[in-house]
C-alpha cells in the first residue's frame, strides 16, 4: 500500500473529523486568526473585541484580524462564521442578540446552536433604562407613576433586537401599557431622549454614561442583580420594584463555527481566560461598567440553551412575531 506522507495524512484525517491532537490544538495557531465582529467598527462589540483579542494575539504570537461585518442585528456576520471551517482560524465576538435573533428574524441562515461553538463570554454587563430629563423623567419612580396614571400614552425606545426584547420584558414585568419605538442606533435614540421627544429608552450603561454625567439624560435603572460600581446612585430594576428583569444580561462572547474540536475549544478558552484575568484587562473592563467573563465552554453552552428558552417564552408572551 502506498505510504501517505504526514501532511496528507493530517489533511485526510481532518476531513474525516479525525485530526490528531497536535494538529487541532498544540500547534494552534500556525497562521493569522480572523475574528468576525458582526457589527460596525466603533460600537460596543467592536470595542470589546479590540480590547481582548489583541492581548490574546500576544500570547499566541500570531496576528488577530478584526473583521467588521455589520448588518441585521449581527446576522450577516454570524452567517460568515457559521459557514467557516471548524479549524479555529475564524472566530466571532457576538452579543446576547445571538439568543434573541431566532425569535425576531423569520429566516435565519443558520441554526443558532448547531452552527456555532460557544467558547466563553468576554464581558458580562447589564442594560439600562434611560430617561429624558427634558420630559421630566429623571427617576424611574416618576416614569412608573406617569405610565401607570396614563396607560398607553408613553413609549420606550430601542436600538436593536436585544434592547427591544429587554424593553418588552420590562413592559411585561412592570405591567405598563407602553409601546416600542425602534431606532437604527443608540445615537439617534439618545438625541430624541435629550430633546424630550420620547420619555425613556433602553441601551447599555456605557453608551449612556457621558450623557448621564452631562445631565441631558438620566440612567434610571439597570438590569443587574446589584448596583454597578460606576453608577452606585442608580438602582437595579428590582430595587425600583420591577422584579424579573435582572435575568436579561448583556454579554459579548467568543464563538467558533459549529463542531470546533473540543481540544481546540479548550485551548482558545484557556488563553482568553488568562487574558481576562490580567489586571490591565480587568481595569479596562470595569471602565466599561462591566465584569469579565471567562466561564468554561460547557457552562457557556448551557447559558445559551437557557437563554434561548427564556427569550422564546418572553417573545411568545409579548406577542412578538419573527419578521
Amino acid at each position: 500500500m502506498a505510504r501517505l506522507n504526514r501532511r496528507r495524512f493530517v489533511a485526510a484525517a481532518m476531513g474525516l473529523g479525525l485530526a490528531p491532537r497536535y494538529a487541532a490544538a498544540e500547534d494552534y495557531p500556525a497562521k493569522p486568526v480572523r475574528v468576525v465582529v458582526p457589527y460596525p467598527a466603533g460600537g460596543g462589540t467592536d470595542i470589546v473585541a479590540r480590547l481582548v483579542m489583541p492581548r490574546v494575539a500576544e500570547r499566541w504570537k500570531q496576528t488577530v484580524i478584526i473583521d467588521n461585518k455589520g448588518g441585521a442585528s449581527g446576522i450577516v456576520g454570524s452567517e460568515v462564521v457559521a459557514r467557516a471551517p471548524a479549524d479555529g482560524y475564524t472566530l466571532m465576538v457576538m452579543t446576547s442578540a445571538h439568543t434573541i435573533n431566532p425569535y425576531t428574524s423569520r429566516h435565519l441562515p443558520y441554526d443558532t446552536e448547531r452552527d456555532f461553538t460557544p467558547i466563553t463570554p468576554l464581558v458580562m454587563g447589564a442594560l439600562s433604562l434611560v430617561g429624558s430629563v427634558k420630559a421630566g423623567f429623571d427617576t424611574i419612580d416618576k416614569f412608573l407613576a406617569a405610565a401607570r396614571a396614563e396607560p398607553g400614552k408613553f413609549q420606550f425606545g430601542s436600538t436593536e433586537n436585544t434592547t427591544r426584547m429587554v424593553g418588552e420584558l420590562f413592559r411585561l414585568k412592570s405591567g405598563l401599557k407602553i409601546e416600542n419605538v425602534a431606532y437604527k442606533g443608540a445615537a439617534p435614540m439618545l438625541q430624541e431622549l435629550a430633546g424630550g421627544h420620547i420619555p425613556v429608552g433602553f441601551t447599555s450603561p456605557l453608551t449612556a454614561l457621558s450623557h448621564h454625567r452631562a445631565g441631558t439624560i438620566r440612567i434610571l435603572a439597570v438590569t443587574a442583580d446589584k448596583r454597578l460600581s460606576m453608577l452606585p446612585e442608580v438602582p437595579t430594576m428590582a430595587e425600583a420594584g420591577v422584579s424579573g428583569v435582572d435575568q436579561a444580561s448583556a454579554w459579548f462572547s467568543l464563538f467558533g463555527p459549529g463542531h470546533l474540536p473540543p481540544e481546540l475549544t479548550q485551548r482558545i478558552h484557556a488563553d482568553v481566560a488568562a487574558v481576562l484575568a490580567e489586571p490591565e484587562t480587568l481595569a479596562r473592563i470595569h471602565d466599561l461598567a462591566s465584569e469579565p467573563g471567562g466561564e468554561a465552554p460547557d457552562v457557556f453552552a448551557r447559558r445559551i440553551t437557557v437563554e434561548l428558552a427564556m427569550w422564546r417564552e418572553i417573545a411568545k408572551e409579548a406577542g412578538i412575531e419573527p419578521e
